[in-house]
């Protein structure tokens, strides 16, 4: 199908729910398989006060691969992007 690509699965979030951090990336991930993805950032999943655990996945475990849309890796992107202008500004501001 065009503008869907599969990623492999980097880590596990809450223990059961396949997770990928896509290529070139640090702080966007990719959440789900194939009936339900989701992007989001590691940040927002660790920091809410009951979230889910994010460990990257076993040396002796196949990873999966996780479906992503041209619109989702758009998203994981901008994500991507906010986030690092977040950390370069607090950065400039905390010297």
């Amino acid at each position: 199908m065009a503008g869907v690509r599969r990623v492999h699965q980097t880590h596990w979030v809450g223990g059961s729910f396949p997770a990928a951090v896509p290529p070139g990336m640090e702080h966007a991930i990719i959440v789900g398989n194939d009936d339900d993805v989701h992007v989001t950032t590691i940040a927002s999943l660790v920091t809410r006060a009951y979230g889910p655990t994010v460990e990257p996945i076993s040396d002796d475990e196949a990873p999966i691969e996780i479906p992503m849309t041209d619109a989702q890796l758009a998203d994981a992107e901008r994500y991507e992007q906010n986030i690092r202008e977040l950390m370069s500004w607090s950065e400039s501001v905390t010297g």
